[in-house]
């Protein structure tokens, strides 16, 4: 019953935030992780991990047994695992836990009852039994883990992504303990240790720019255990092994807090794609080569006449992604041309033109963003490049003003400088 419920609890707040997040707007925050993120997540689930009772030192016949690593013979474990993102979509993962326990031993208290002989209950009236001595033990156990996971976007469902990948674990418990009574042979030691591989997936969502909660399910896991008790001092040592397989194993909730640059760079919808970007910047080229004049062939040239220099006018692009405002940096070198043509032709202006996409949010968004964007890229040529202000005009869009015909493409800031 108590795996059914974690199971349960581990699917259905995912189950919601999926559906949530597919009922809001096309316009929301992108917090997805990028190359170069670090996160730390706790954790909590059925897990294999090592756990051992030394045996009583004072016996005469011992018998061992491996101990059990089926995961659904398992109580909840708690720990926390680490993650850096190599690449965009590659992690790699470390975690584990720790937990250290000291008993300390007391005395026996001996009674006016004689163990060794034989008595009846009339015998015992009024007798006072004996406190046996509490043995003075220690545990110890932990576990370690690490892996690496490909992440995977889920197209309909921003800010969550899937992932399946590999882990590799050991687990190490250790138990000693020591009764301080006559007939003890000493120190009582028992160990195990668990070898463990699985192939994992699983799912996170990315709530803020630094927050997410997720769930993971081992598909296929195998398991080998190791226990060894030495139940006297001087004894050798008497050893169990196992071999376990598991399907659909160790359910598991974490919830954790990403670091790094994404955090700062978090933006509004998905981004304009690749395919996008590309397009963009071809128009851009397109539309700023130099005009090509035919003449006639006679050429009359008036004497005396001083030759007005010609001054190649230039028109440049800037993309920005779905609901972004932000200058991203594959963009810079459009500002760039802009800013180099002033600086060599002084007396001329630019005029800096914001646009929005019609076919997603609402009007008075696009409206903002439009504005937004003239006024990011004016700002990048006046505080970056030392354009001054007077040479700029800054406007953005009339209602439903689309200067092209696709729309991914109105996404954009139009400089004209002349």
């Amino acid at each position: 019953m108590k795996i059914r419920r974690l199971l349960l609890f581990a699917v259905m707040p995912m189950v919601c935030l999926a559906v949530s997040a597919q009922e809001k707007s096309c316009v929301k925050k992108e917090f997805t992780p990028k190359k170069g993120d670090f996160t730390i997540a706790f954790t909590v689930g059925y897990n294999s991990y090592a756990s051992v009772k030394a045996l009583p030192s004072y016996q005469t016949d011992y018998e061992v047994s491996a101990l059990s690593t089926d995961w659904s013979d398992k109580k909840l474990m708690v720990g926390f695992e680490t993650g850096w993102f190599f690449k965009d979509l590659w992690k790699l993962n470390l975690g584990g836990g720790l937990n250290f326990t000291n008993n300390p031993g007391y005395s026996a208290v001996p009674g006016t009852i004689d163990a060794g002989a034989t008595s009846t209950p009339e015998d015992l009236m009024g007798e006072i039994p004996n406190y046996r001595a509490v043995a003075d033990a220690y545990s110890f156990s932990y576990n370690v883990f690490a892996g690496v996971d490909r992440y995977f976007k889920v197209k309909n469902v921003p800010n969550m992504m899937w992932y399946t990948g590999i882990r590799a674990g050991v687990s190490y418990g250790l138990n000693e303990m020591k009764y301080d009574e006559p007939e003890a042979m000493g120190k009582s030691t028992g160990e195990t240790w668990n070898l463990r591989g699985a192939f994992t997936m699983g799912v996170d969502y990315f709530i803020l720019p630094a927050f997410y909660v997720g769930a993971q399910i081992d598909p296929f896991c195998y398991t080998y255990n190791m226990t060894a008790y030495k139940p006297q001092e001087g004894l050798s040592r008497l050893d169990a092994d196992s071999h376990n397989f598991s399907l659909l194993s160790a359910p598991t909730l974490k919830m954790g807090f990403k670091f790094g640059k994404s955090n700062k760079g978090a933006k509004v919808g998905g981004g304009c794609s690749e395919e996008c970007l590309r397009q963009l910047n071809e128009l851009r080229e397109l539309v700023s080569k130099p005009n090509v004049v035919y003449k006639t062939d006679t050429v009359y040239v008036k004497q005396n006449v001083a030759v007005a220099k010609s001054i190649p006018g230039l028109k440049s692009f800037v993309a920005f992604g779905n609901g972004q405002a932000s200058v991203a940096s594959t963009q810079e070198m459009n500002v760039l041309a802009v800013a180099d043509y002033l600086k060599q032709y002084p007396e001329t202006e630019v005029v800096v033109t914001g646009y929005a996409s019609t076919g997603t949010g609402s009007r008075e968004l696009n409206l903002r963003l439009a504005r937004q964007r003239a006024e990011a890229v004016a700002k990048t040529l006046t505080d970056k490049y030392g354009i001054s202000s007077d040479r700029l005009t800054v406007k953005s869009m009339q209602d439903g003003e689309q200067p092209f015909q696709t729309s991914d493409w109105n996404r954009v800031t139009i400089m004209v400088a002349e």
